[in-house]
C-alpha cells in the first residue's frame, strides 16, 4: 500500500552490489526484486495483472542503469550510503528514479542526491523550446537536467527536513548510454541541483558523487528522516493566486506543466505577435493535472517581469475569490489600491470585446471550457454586442499571446462551448497559428490518476464500462448509507484531523432567494434538511456569500452547487446523487425532469445536451476532493448498484489514523473547526 512518501525498495550499496550481478536469466536479481516489490504496491495487479507489471522501458532501466550508479558510488568506497529507489511523494509527477542518502563529506549535514536515469542514445533540443527534448519517442520530453532540478526544488518546498535548506539536496542526470550524440542537452545552464553526465564522463559522476556523500558514513538516519518527512500541503487555488507577487516560485511545475510553461514564455519573449505571428496556446488537462499551477506561475514569472498580463474566467466564485485573494495578500495601507487593480488583474470572459486587438501581452483563459458563444451581459456595451463576434474570437484577438487552459468535460451550460477543437477552430479562423498541450498528471486526489479514470468510467464519459474502485492507498472513497452519515462523518473528519469538507449536491433541488433572515432547507430527502448555498446578493449574519461559500469556513452545513463547487477543492467531499443522474440497466442514466438548473430546462436545449451537461457536473462534483470522498444516492437502485462498486462505507473506522503526515500548515480556522467539533458531538 502506497502511504505517504513512497518507494520501491531501499538498501546500502553494499546490500545492493550483490543484485546487479548476472546470473544467467534475463533480469538481474535486483531488477526481479523491484518487479515483486512493483506487483506487491500496485493494487491494481489484484484485478488485472497487466496492469500491475512495469513496463518494459522500467525493466530495462533497472537492468541497465542502476547498475552504473551502484559502480559509481562502489568506486569510491561509499558502500554505507542508503539508495532508495524510484522513490516519490503523491504530489511529484512520477517517481525519482534514486534518491541518495549519506552525510555530506565537508559540512557533516544531511546529504540527498537525486539521479535521474535515461537509456537514450540521442537527443535533441527543441529550437523554439530549450526544455524541450526530442528523444525519439511519440512526443517530446522535458530535458532531463530540468527534470531533475524540479524533483529537487518540489522536494525542498514540500518535505519539512528539506524546507529552507536547498543546500542539502543535489541532482544529477545519468544518460550512460550517451555521448556526444546529445551534445546539445549541455546548452541548458546547470545547478546544483541539476547537472548532466554521459557514458564518457563516468569519472566525472564518480566526483559528483564523493563531493556530496561521505565515504564511510552510514546513511541510514538520512535515509529515516527523509522517507518520515512530514509534507507541506500544497496551496489551494485561491491561496495559489495570493502570492502571485512572490519572487519565488508557489509551484515547482514538474513534466508536461513546466513544457507547457516554457513553449508560452519562450513565445512571449519571441515578441512577434504583432509582426503576424501571433500563436494561441490550449493547455488542456483533467482535474488536478496542474492547469492552476501553470496558470499561477505564467502570471507570477510575467507580473515580476513587468508584463502587461491578465487573468479571465467565466465564473464569478472563482473571479471573486482570486480578488479578495490579492487584497488581503496586499500589506497594510495598500488594500484600496490592492482592491482596484485586482479588478483589473483577474477579469471575465465578456470584458474583451471593446479592447483594441493585442492590447495584452498576455491573456490566460483560466477554466475556458466555459467561453460562450456570444459575449452578454449588463458589462457588454450595446456595439460589442452588435458586433457579433465569437467570444473567442475577441479573447483571442486582444492579446499577443492569448492562452486557453480547459478541461473538455467541464462545461455545464448549453451556451458554453469551449472545447480543444472548437478554440482551434477559432484559432484558425482568426489567422493564428495554435499549439495543443497536454497535462496528463494528477495532482489532486493524492495524486491517485486511476481515481479520476474511474470516474470517467463510472459516468459513461468515456466508451467504457463502470468497474469495481480498487482502493490504491492515494484517496479515500467511501459510500453513505443516509445524508445523515455522510454528514457526521465529514464532521468528525474536520474535527479529528484540521480538514476542510464541503457537500455538494447536483442540482435537483429548488434554489430560491429567502424573504427572511435564513437560507431556506431546500435539500430535503427524508427528515434531512439543510439549505442550499447562499444566491449571490444574499447576506446573511454567520452565512457566507455564495462567492465565499467555497473558502469561508461557515460554508460547511451548505450544500454547494455545481456552479460554486467548480474551480475549487476540498481535502474531502461529500457528493450526492440527486434523482437527475440513477443507475438503470448496468449504467448512470440521466432523468431531465429532475432537474432544477434553469438552464437546462429549457425546451430549445436537446436530450442530448442535457445528458452531456449532467454527466459534467457530477464529473466536476466528484473530482474536488485532496484526500478522500464520501458518496450518497437518494435513489435506491443506485445504492444498491455503487455498493457493488464501492466497497468503503463510512462505517469502516471512521475515525481511523489519518493516513497522511502532513506539516502543520492549517486549512481550516479556529471557527472552522470548533463548528465541526460541535457537529460531531450532535451526531455522536
Amino acid at each position: 500500500m502506497l502511504v505517504g512518501n513512497s518507494l520501491l525498495l531501499r538498501k546500502s550499496v553494499a546490500e545492493l552490489w550483490p543484485l546487479i550481478k548476472p546470473v544467467g536469466r534475463d533480469n538481474l536479481p535486483l531488477t526481479e526484486l523491484l518487479i515483486n516489490e512493483y506487483v506487491q504496491t500496485h493494487p491494481a495487479a489484484k484485478t488485472d495483472p497487466s496492469k500491475g507489471r512495469p513496463g518494459e522501458s522500467l525493466i530495462a532501466s533497472w537492468n541497465n542503469s542502476l547498475p552504473d550508479v551502484i559502480e559509481a558510488l562502489l568506486a569510491r568506497d561509499l558502500r554505507e550510503v542508503e539508495v532508495l529507489i524510484e522513490y516519490s511523494t503523491p504530489g511529484m509527477a512520477g517517481a525519482a528514479d534514486v534518491v541518495l542518502a549519506g552525510r555530506h563529506p565537508q559540512t557533516k549535514d544531511l546529504s540527498y542526491v537525486v539521479v535521474e536515469l535515461k537509456q537514450w542514445r540521442k537527443a535533441v533540443v527543441s529550437p523554439t523550446n530549450p526544455i524541450s527534448v526530442n528523444a525519439g519517442y511519440d512526443k517530446p520530453k522535458l530535458h532531463p537536467v530540468r527534470q531533475v532540478q524540479r524533483y529537487c526544488e518540489y522536494l525542498v518546498q514540500h518535505l519539512a527536513p528539506l524546507h529552507g535548506r536547498p543546500q542539502l539536496i543535489a541532482g544529477a542526470a545519468l544518460l550512460h548510454n550517451a555521448r556526444h550524440e546529445v551534445a546539445s542537452l549541455f546548452d541548458l545552464k546547470t545547478s546544483d541541483h541539476g547537472r548532466l553526465y554521459t557514458r564518457d564522463q563516468l569519472g566525472q559522476f564518480e566526483s559528483f558523487l564523493a563531493a556530496r556523500l561521505e565515504a564511510g558514513a552510514s546513511g541510514s538516519n538520512a535515509a529515516d528522516i527523509l522517507c518520515r518527512a512530514q509534507e507541506y500541503e500544497a496551496p489551494s487555488s485561491s491561496e495559489a493566486f495570493s502570492h502571485v507577487g512572490d519572487a519565488h516560485p508557489v509551484f515547482a511545475l514538474q513534466e508536461e506543466q513546466e513544457i507547457a510553461f516554457q513553449m508560452v514564455y519562450e513565445k512571449v519573449l519571441a515578441g512577434d505577435a504583432s509582426r503576424g505571428g501571433k500563436k494561441v496556446f490550449i493547455i488542456q488537462g483533467g482535474p488536478g493535472s496542474g492547469k492552476t499551477a501553470v496558470a499561477v506561475e505564467l502570471l507570477r514569472t510575467l507580473k515580476q517581469e513587468g508584463r502587461h498580463v491578465v487573468h479571465a474566467s467565466g465564473s464569478r466564485s472563482f473571479t471573486t475569490n482570486l480578488r479578495s485573494a490579492a487584497v488581503a495578500a496586499a500589506p497594510y495601507g495598500t488594500k484600496v489600491a490592492a482592491k482596484k487593480q485586482a479588478g483589473k488583474d483577474y477579469r471575465y470572459f465578456q470584458q474583451f470585446g471593446e479592447l483594441p486587438e493585442n492590447s495584452l501581452e498576455v491573456l490566460i483563459c483560466d477554466e475556458a471550457h466555459r467561453v460562450r458563444y456570444r459575449s452578454d451581459g449588463r458589462d457588454v456595451k450595446k456595439w460589442v454586442k452588435e458586433r457579433g463576434l465569437p467570444q473567442a474570437d475577441e479573447l483571442i484577438s486582444a492579446a499577443e499571446v492569448p492562452v486557453f487552459l480547459l478541461d473538455d468535460w467541464q462545461s455545464l451550460r448549453p451556451d458554453e462551448v469551449g472545447t480543444v477543437s472548437y478554440l482551434v477552430e477559432r484559432a484558425k479562423a482568426c489567422g493564428c497559428e495554435w499549439e495543443v498541450i497536454e497535462l496528463p498528471g494528477m495532482f489532486r486526489a493524492e495524486g491517485s490518476a486511476e481515481f479520476r479514470n474511474w470516474v470517467t468510467k463510472l459516468l459513461s464519459l468515456t466508451p467504457t464500462t463502470a468497474t469495481t474502485w480498487v482502493p490504491d492507498g492515494r484517496i479515500d472513497v467511501r459510500l453513505a448509507e443516509t445524508p445523515d452519515e455522510m454528514e457526521s462523518f465529514l464532521a468528525q473528519r474536520m474535527a479529528a484531523e484540521g480538514t476542510q469538507a464541503r457537500i455538494t449536491a447536483g442540482f435537483c433541488w429548488e434554489w430560491k432567494t429567502p424573504k427572511s433572515g435564513e437560507l431556506l432547507m431546500e435539500v430535503q430527502i427524508d427528515d434531512w434538511h439543510r439549505p442550499w448555498n447562499a444566491k449571490e446578493g444574499v447576506q446573511f449574519d454567520d452565512v457566507p456569500e455564495t462567492s465565499q461559500w467555497a473558502t469561508d469556513p461557515r460554508g460547511f452545513g451548505q450544500i454547494g452547487c455545481i456552479y460554486t463547487a467548480q474551480n475549487f477543492e476540498f481535502d474531502w467531499t461529500g457528493v450526492i446523487f440527486g434523482p437527475d443522474l440513477v443507475w438503470r440497466d448496468g449504467h448512470f442514466v440521466v432523468d431531465r425532469t429532475q432537474t432544477h438548473d434553469s438552464k437546462l430546462k429549457r425546451a430549445s436545449v436537446s436530450d442530448d445536451q442535457v445528458d452531456r451537461l449532467v454527466r459534467h457536473a457530477y464529473h466536476v462534483l466528484l473530482t474536488r476532493a485532496r484526500r478522500g470522498i464520501v458518496m450518497y444516492s437518494q435513489d435506491p437502485d443506485t445504492r444498491n448498484a455503487l455498493r457493488g462498486l464501492i466497497t468503503g462505507t463510512v462505517a469502516d473506522s471512521p475515525l481511523a489514523k489519518p493516513r497522511r503526515r502532513r506539516r502543520p500548515r492549517p486549512r481550516t480556522t479556529v471557527v472552522e473547526r470548533a463548528a465541526a467539533e460541535q457537529l460531531a458531538i450532535e451526531f455522536d
